[in-house]
């Protein structure tokens, strides 16, 4: 046996070390393909979810495409709700702006008319329809209670900033995370989250200036000669939501449209104006539908007024209607807080400092600044006339922040955060007691403890050590610390002004009145705040001091209305009111006719404004 010598190996098997050479070969490409393909799609999980995790060594299928926009719209919707009902638990309606709003869709409730809204039984000169309408609509299912008229203009809100993510679809085609994130920047500014929940018509006016931008892109990406309808439909109801200031948010970017469709498709422009006029003609007569028979039953005047109301029509209570025509200017940051503010915005935008404006950059420029012109060269000035454009500021926001050809442009420097904006207003905070007042400011930033300056500043350290650098969370973060901060103020001023800052103790003593048969009159300009919250039926008499004695002595079982900082009859003698209430920053008094008229003369005769 050991003499033997080997046999020479066969064919098969000297050819079988090259067979296991390619079955290795082709396992190894097979390896290869594999990894390939699980790189392929962690980079897309990632990108979608933000990671993916391995069982069992195989990777988990992949989430649908529309997962990640439906998750991100929840998480909109959930902080959107989040502010309403701290709205709706912590205050009531606060006179004047938002008592008049549900005085006038009471009125238009307890008349069953849709068509005039009166207020105090008179037509409320230069008020547009279409919020109210809303109101009394929901009331019909709901019946008659005060959180649904705050909740309308909430609706209106969360409708416009889905209608941002559309119109980002529009100006960044196939930027999806600009689409995604743009609802969620324009909900985590502190300017938007302020008229949320703020019961006026001004969110209708929005949501219908937003539709109109929607439907003029569309008619430009799409040229699609239909589109001029849509386009028609939403001026018309921005017509009927504040009349003509619709127009003014929407014609001068549609008309300047050569300086931002330079791109394709670019519009014929004889078609383009042509669908404009056609388009606003379209809007004319769907106002018109409301408005000439409202002028038929209320007078030319009447509907003449809501379509050409001026915009000291729209000034509120607690804002002086005359500013400087760089106002606005100023005001800009303030209403862009926090986003004007993170460093990291303002890395981005330095890294296009050369780079050739895309139309979406250009069509927010032009949107922007031909309105913010025609604006400050109106006398009347104030805040809420920013929000139809508070889009036009937030869309550049988010696609600076998740513009893909920017993803390389990392930034992760602790100055980028918000580190640096927090620890400085942190301590203006501490050192500002010290400081002389500035009367633009309100007077409680300087009662404040520096305490609160210092703890702001440690809260600006703890930031520092976050270890977050991904641009979605840092987001995601910013704009739930802005609703949580917005909660945590309507919490607080709901719970501390809504002792002054209510009418439902001096109204329910007029619904008493009233149930008695008595008259009532009120001394001085009447903005309607009792008529909601006493549900009341009947007008009140607005009376001036000078017709006081007359009315008197015609109702001398009447109850007079006055307020201390306002005309009131002399005290003394016993000529006491039959009530006093608390009422803003003075009260509210109600006067027996007969025991006023039964008091010497020279104690019924009336004096001015206290001091």
């Amino acid at each position: 046996m050991f003499g033997q010598r080997k046999k020479p190996p066969t064919r098969r098997s000297q050819t079988a070390p090259r067979h296991d050479r390619d079955a290795a070969a082709r396992q190894a490409r097979k390896l290869e393909q594999f990894i390939v393909e699980e790189i392929e799609l962690s980079g897309d999980v990632r990108q979608a979810t933000g990671g993916y995790r391995a069982t069992g060594g195989r990777a988990r299928k992949p989430p649908p495409a529309w997962l990640p926009a439906v998750r991100l719209i929840a998480g909109v919707t959930g902080l959107w709700l989040l502010l309403v009902l701290a709205s709706l638990f912590s205050r009531g309606l606060w006179p004047s702006d938002e008592t008049r709003f549900a005085g006038l869709a009471w009125e238009m409730w307890l008349r069953g008319d849709w068509l005039v809204p009166t207020l105090n039984g008179e037509p409320a000169t230069r008020q547009a329809p279409l919020a109210l309408w809303a109101v009394v609509a929901g009331w019909k299912l709901t019946g008659v209670n005060d959180w649904w008229p705050r909740l309308v203009p909430a609706l209106f809100s969360l409708g416009s900033a889905f209608l941002c993510m559309g119109v980002a679809r529009f100006l960044w085609p196939g930027q999806r995370e600009v689409a995604r994130y743009a609802p969620l920047i324009l909900f985590g500014s502190f300017f938007w989250a302020a008229y949320t929940t703020y019961a006026v018509a001004d969110m209708a006016l929005v949501f219908c200036t937003l539709l109109s931008v929607y439907a003029l892109l569309w008619m430009w990406r799409a040229r699609d000669n239909r589109v001029w309808l849509l386009l028609g439909v939403a001026l018309g109801l921005g017509l009927l939501a504040q009349g003509w200031r619709i127009l003014l948010y929407v014609l001068p970017v549609a008309l300047l449209a050569p300086l931002w469709a330079r791109t394709t498709p670019r519009p014929r422009w004889g078609y383009w104006y042509a669908d404009l006029a056609k388009a606003t003609a379209l809007g004319l007569v769907v106002f018109s539908a409301w408005a000439v028979p409202a002028a038929m039953r209320a007078g030319l005047p009447y509907g003449l007024g809501v379509l050409t109301a001026p915009l000291s029509a729209s000034v509120y209570e607690f804002i002086p209607p005359q500013q400087p025509w760089w106002w606005y200017l100023f005001l800009l940051p303030i209403a862009a807080l926090p986003w004007s503010v993170w460093p990291f915005t303002w890395m981005r935008l330095w890294d296009i400092r050369r780079r050739e404006l895309p139309p979406g950059m250009l069509f927010c420029m032009v949107w922007a600044v031909s309105v913010l012109a025609l604006l400050s060269l109106a006398s009347v000035k104030q805040p809420h006339f920013l929000l139809p454009i508070a889009a036009a500021f937030a869309l550049p926001v988010a696609w600076l922040l998740f513009d893909e050809s920017m993803e390389d442009e990392r930034h992760d420097s602790p100055l980028s955060s918000m580190v640096l904006p927090i620890m400085l207003v942190g301590g203006l905070l501490a050192v500002l007691p010290k400081l002389p007042r500035i009367e633009v400011l309100p007077d409680f930033l300087w009662e404040l403890s520096p305490l609160v300056g210092v703890a702001v500043l440690l809260v600006g350290m703890a930031v520092g050590w976050l270890p977050i650098t991904e641009t979605r969370p840092r987001v995601a973060n910013i704009a739930a610390a802005v609703i949580t901060l917005s909660t945590l103020a309507l919490l607080a001023l709901g719970w501390q002004f809504n002792g002054i800052y209510t009418v439902a103790e001096p109204a329910a003593a007029l619904a008493r009145a009233e149930a008695e048969r008595r008259p009532i009159a009120h001394v001085g300009p009447y903005d309607g705040q009792y008529q909601f919250a006493g549900r009341l039926t009947r007008p009140i008499a607005v009376i001036d001091a000078a017709q006081i004695e007359l009315w008197m002595a015609e109702h001398p079982q009447g109850l007079v209305v006055t307020y201390t900082r306002a005309w009131q009859p002399a005290v003394g003698a016993g000529v006491v009111p039959a009530a006093e209430y608390v009422y803003g920053d003075g009260g509210v008094r109600l006067w027996d006719a007969r025991a006023v008229a039964a008091a010497p003369a020279s104690l019924s005769t009336w004096r001015g404004p206290a001091e």
